[in-house]
């Protein structure tokens, strides 16, 4: 018998372990297999080093060297949840050389040295037939109960090309028969703070008692995040009412799919209108 199962498509190495690490962990634990999915190469980064008086500094780093050590860290936080990751190895829109240049490389202008080829940008993914194409097949190979990605709302580009790929993946899956849900992970930013009007969201995965296991989780990424306990903004407890939560927005109607099994049970169970 096939094990249920929840796919979770981030832009890069530590999206998923952010914005749904709890969620992961929760399922995991009640026997749910996961998809883990990452939509760029991870060519993009910076080393956080650690200093003796427990500040952090940042230090660039050219592509050829943090694509490998950013895949590495991704299959040891997907090798904690028991799964290996799928590499989708779009190239990232930029990365950052000693001269700070962004390269687009979407857009004409050549890919850096070192980084994964044969792909279209991440920033024109969703233009690409072929790549909505492996979304769509991808989904329907895997048959996860719920596909769960980018918010459309947020601060990171490659976020948002990352939804919209996956939205257009997801649309094809569905007209070739996928029944399941398609769930947008809230990213709280900067904007929502100044704006309440880009936190939208309707229901959320109560993740109480599982944020410490999360933080050993994000801990896989410590070339870029060497504290996660310091990272309060993945706080949403005032919000969802419950000690701890993962909040998210459906991409469709709930009543374009019937529940059918204990993730599917829980996010329609907490389905609310927001205050």
């Amino acid at each position: 018998m096939t094990k249920a199962s929840i796919m979770c498509i981030g832009a890069h190495a530590d999206d998923i372990e952010f914005w749904v690490g709890g969620t992961c962990l929760k399922y995991l634990d009640r026997g749910y297999e996961i998809d883990y999915v990452m939509s760029t190469n991870n060519m993009s980064g910076q080393f956080h080093i650690v200093e003796k008086d427990k500040s952090v500094t940042r230090k660039e780093a050219e592509p050829a060297l943090m694509e490998p050590i950013r895949k590495r860290e991704a299959a040891a936080g997907a090798a904690m949840l028991k799964t290996v990751p799928v590499h989708l190895d779009h190239p990232q829109r930029h990365y950052t050389g000693s001269d700070m240049k962004k390269v687009l490389e979407g857009y004409g202008v050549p890919a850096p040295k070192g980084a994964t080829l044969g792909r279209p940008s991440i920033m024109v993914s969703y233009d690409d037939p072929k790549s909505v194409d492996r979304v769509k097949d991808l989904i329907l190979e895997r048959a996860p109960e719920a596909v769960l990605t980018h918010n459309l709302i947020t601060e990171s580009p490659e976020h948002y090309a990352t939804a919209m790929l996956i939205l257009r993946g997801y649309r094809k899956a569905l007209k070739a028969g996928y029944a399941g849900p398609l769930l947008f992970w809230n990213e709280f930013c900067q904007s929502t703070e100044l704006d309440m009007s880009f936190f939208i969201w309707n229901s959320f995965i109560d993740i109480s008692g599982l944020r410490q296991r999360q933080f050993d989780l994000i801990r896989c990424h410590i070339t870029m995040v060497p504290f996660p306990e310091r990272m309060d903004y993945l706080d949403f407890t005032r919000y969802a009412g419950v000690k701890d939560a993962e909040l998210f927005k459906f991409a469709s109607p709930v009543r374009d799919f019937k529940p059918s099994g204990d993730f599917t049970d829980e996010i329609k169970r907490n389905l609310m209108t927001q205050k």
